[in-house]
């Protein structure tokens, strides 16, 4: 098989992967651990700045909301915020376990509502250019106009729309600690980790490269790579995070972001291998930051059951199974 014929399967498995929620996976999971000892505020964009846009959800029909958690104790905060950036398509609704997990754990978590109705990979399956996607995801963050296959404005764009979002709940409830996340008025990315699945493990890396972050965590990604199959050019960009707080995680038999893809990704953003199983072991596995695991989850779509709430694997207890690779990864 050639690389162009390679490629065109790539781009296709990641189109078809963000399709794939129409199966269940993309209207709202239920989550089945507990909730308790954590505040909840769903917040639609349009309540942060009446004039974003933000299209409905193709599988909820109604557009993505913030969906902003805090510990209820304000001894256990850990006054860390945790940016939780969702993949191609996805609803906040369908990852709740992973988010509530951290508010659990003493962090504030935002899954932030941003533009994700289309997968960036296959937008750029016919642009000839190498930076595409870096182009592309550029814009999504930051709203500059970069690329002609989006249309997004700064106040759409996900760096904007935090902001404001951290300046909405300083304000609207103060007793939750979200000032500690901005300086003056403006983002203080060194008390937040940003964790992303699929395109969002993409953002995260460039999130990485843009701002010293507390950590970076990319699951099911990164997918960027050129017609020649080499990794994007952006993803080899200097370093803002410094890769002792980057890490990635993925599922060996991941058919959308193959494991090689996801590897030699990793690797052009200079993760510490070697490459790690999870499966049966403690943390720190190692010291790895490219950990993996073989574990199915419960649905067919390996790719989306890393993080998807009623297909990701569980215990018999209900807790997800890999509830203390997040921890460590996360939420530590």
């Amino acid at each position: 098989m050639t690389s162009h014929r390679r490629l065109r399967g790539a781009v296709t498995g990641i189109a078809l992967a963000a399709l794939a929620v129409a199966g269940g996976a993309g209207v709202s999971a239920k989550i089945l651990t507990a909730t308790d000892g954590v505040l909840r505020h769903d917040i639609a964009v349009t309540t942060v700045d009446p004039t974003a846009v933000q299209a409905p959800n193709r599988w909820t029909g109604v557009p993505n909301r913030n969906l902003v958690l805090a510990p209820q104790d304000p001894a256990g905060r850990k006054g860390r915020l945790v940016l939780y950036i969702v993949g191609s398509t996805i609803s906040e609704t369908t990852a709740q376990e992973i988010v509530y997990e951290g508010a659990r754990r003493g962090y504030n978590v935002i899954a932030i509502a941003y533009r994700n109705a289309e997968a960036v990979v296959p937008l750029c399956s016919h642009s000839g250019d190498d930076d595409c996607t870096g182009k592309i995801r550029e814009e999504i963050l930051t709203g500059e106009d970069l690329s002609p296959l989006v249309n997004i404005t700064p106040k759409d764009a996900l760096e904007p729309r935090l902001q404001k979002l951290l300046v909405y709940l300083r304000a609207t409830y103060p007793a939750e600690g979200w000032g500690r996340f901005l300086d003056g008025d403006q983002i203080n990315w060194a008390t937040i980790t940003a964790a992303g699945h699929s395109q969002g493990a993409g953002h995260v890396a460039l999130l990485a490269k843009r701002h010293a972050l507390a950590r970076a965590v990319m699951i099911s990604g990164v997918a960027d790579f050129t017609e020649a199959g080499k990794p994007a050019p952006w993803l080899s960009r200097p370093n803002r995070t410094p890769v002792d707080r980057q890490y990635g995680f993925t599922n060996v038999d991941d058919m959308t972001v193959r494991l090689p893809l996801a590897l030699a990704s990793w690797k052009a953003i200079g993760l510490q291998g070697p490459p790690t199983s999870v499966d049966g072991r403690q943390p720190d596995f190692g010291g790895s930051h490219m950990l993996t695991t073989a574990v199915a989850p419960r649905g067919l779509n390996v790719h989306v059951g890393m993080v998807d709430d009623d297909t990701l694997a569980r215990g018999k207890d209900g807790a997800p199974t890999h509830k203390s690779v997040w921890d460590y990864l996360i939420f530590p």
